[in-house]
């Protein structure tokens, strides 16, 4: 009875690792700094920063 109850431990941190490594993917993705690098700071010759 304590093997099954372990095993159902290390499948949960499973799931919850690997959902949270996902969430930092898209997190990572979403908000890196290469985006505004490459249009030249965030901002178009409109928004008046520049």
């Amino acid at each position: 009875m304590d093997i099954s109850l372990i095993l159902q431990y290390v499948i949960v941190f499973l799931l919850v690792a690997f959902a949270g490594y996902s969430l930092y993917k898209v997190f990572r993705k979403n908000f890196s700094t290469k985006k505004f690098k490459s249009g030249g700071g965030g901002c178009d010759k409109d928004c008046g920063c520049s």
